[in-house]
């Protein structure tokens, strides 16, 4: 079985020519995949509220997730 990885760290985010690129680990089996607070949904990613974008004004709040 592979490490799991946790949901805060499962977010990454790089600047690739005038592109934002997002990338979040998809596979449960991998993902410590938990509750949202009110329990309506399963979170996979999140960043754990706004990150700033490196070198720009902009900011990223993500949060992936799916119904239980």
């Amino acid at each position: 079985m592979a490490n799991k990885i946790d949901r805060y760290e499962n977010v990454q985010a790089t600047i690739e020519g005038d592109e934002l690129v997002i990338r979040c680990n998809i596979n449960e089996d991998q993902v410590d995949a938990q509750p949202s607070a009110s329990g309506k949904t399963l979170v996979l990613a999140t960043s754990g509220g706004a990150l700033r974008v490196p070198d720009t004004a902009l900011k990223l709040n993500l949060t992936l997730y799916r119904k239980p």
